[in-house]
């Protein structure tokens, strides 16, 4: 078992992935849409997700949207 992490203010907590190898949000999108890496271990159910460039757009905007300005700019939270 393990937590999945939250996306609350995910536009600025990159880079991305687990070994940090993307530092924008588009690139992970784009990662996920093309169905990721083959891999020996790779599940048969992961698919592309043949999103449309409108519908990618889209989801970066919206991931964006869960940016706390607030939290982040507040000097009380930097450590």
């Amino acid at each position: 078992k393990f937590k999945t992490p939250t996306l609350r203010n995910i536009e600025v907590t990159g880079p991305y992935m687990h070994d940090g190898s993307m530092p924008e949000l588009k690139q992970v999108i784009d990662f996920f849409n093309s169905g990721g890496e083959m891999h020996a271990n790779k599940d048969p159910r992961i698919k592309p997700l043949n999103l449309t460039d409108h519908q990618k757009t889209d989801l970066l905007a919206f991931l964006t949207t869960l940016t706390d300005e607030e939290f982040v700019s507040n000097v009380g939270f930097t450590p």
